[in-house]
């Protein structure tokens, strides 16, 4: 009963986030509140085949990013990286203030990737466009910010996103 408490407590706050009152970008504050009640539901879905921590500059949490963000990035690392791999593994979220910019950096220790396409992100698979592929969209088309991907087979992906500091 416990863990079905906190599974209803956390996608309510998924859900509440995700919506957001209609306001595409919100403070990463509520982004990251959003990636922990994902990561809290996945736990629980994989049995506790990854762990997963965060490294947040108290700096950086009245900056704006689209919502929504995080949580197909954290999703290609549980579904691709980690939990491809035998023995689980680890995910980490961190953003960083720099001079101009900011920055949201998700990285596993999972399987990672050996090709990339021409757009600089993993091959898209039959079904169409991707995840990475939309959130990059978005993030370029709407906050005016960068997208990168880098992936080391068997060494595991880190997904960075720039951002220009906005309150």
């Amino acid at each position: 009963n416990a863990d079905a408490v906190q599974m209803v407590h956390a996608l309510a706050r998924l859900f509440r986030i995700s919506i957001s009152k209609g306001h595409e970008l919100i403070p990463v504050a509520r982004e990251i509140e959003h990636a922990t009640s994902y990561l809290q539901i996945q736990k629980y879905r994989y049995k506790n085949q990854f762990t997963y921590h965060f490294d947040v500059d108290p700096a950086c949490n009245e900056y704006l990013c689209n919502k929504i963000t995080l949580q197909p990035i954290i999703e290609n690392a549980i579904t691709h990286g980690i939990g491809n791999r035998h023995g689980g593994g680890t995910v980490t979220i961190a953003t960083q203030a720099d001079t101009d910019n900011w920055r949201i950096t998700v990285q596993d220790d999972g399987c990672g990737v050996d090709t990339v396409s021409p757009d600089g992100l993993p091959p898209p698979k039959a079904s169409g466009i991707t995840s990475l592929a939309n959130v990059r969209h978005r993030v370029e088309f709407i906050t005016k910010g960068r997208l990168y991907f880098n992936s080391k087979k068997d060494r595991g992906t880190t997904v960075t996103i720039l951002l220009p500091r906005e309150r």
